[in-house]
């Protein structure tokens, strides 16, 4: 048994396996509102991490027209500039940190 509330629309908004707050309404988990509400957070899920993939897509395309001088980092705008040299040097401290699989270069040390 989950227990569910729901927003304004009568649409579940939160899950909780057991009574809390607003999550009174008691549902079989295999209800269909139950499982429209976890079909619909695993397709958010699933588009956050294919957004965050693709803007490590778009970094690694910016840098290798940077190496291949195809653009010029200077040509880039002052904000663009900013805003990648941060992720850069976030990941690479996140890297040193030990932490496998998050930022770096995303290639597991040996």
């Amino acid at each position: 048994m989950l227990y569910a509330a729901r927003d304004g629309e009568g649409k579940i908004s939160e899950l909780h396996p057991m009574p809390v707050d607003n999550a009174q309404e008691a549902l079989p988990t295999d209800h269909p509102d139950v499982l429209q509400f976890i079909h619909n957070r695993w397709r958010q899920n699933e588009l956050d991490q294919l957004d965050r993939d693709f803007v490590r897509v778009t970094e690694d395309l910016i840098e290798l027209l940077i190496s291949k001088e195809v653009i010029l980092f200077t040509d880039l705008p002052a904000k663009v500039q900013e805003k990648l040299l941060r992720r850069k040097e976030v990941r690479q401290n996140t890297h040193y940190l030990g932490n496998i699989g998050i930022g770096g270069d995303d290639i597991i040390p040996l």
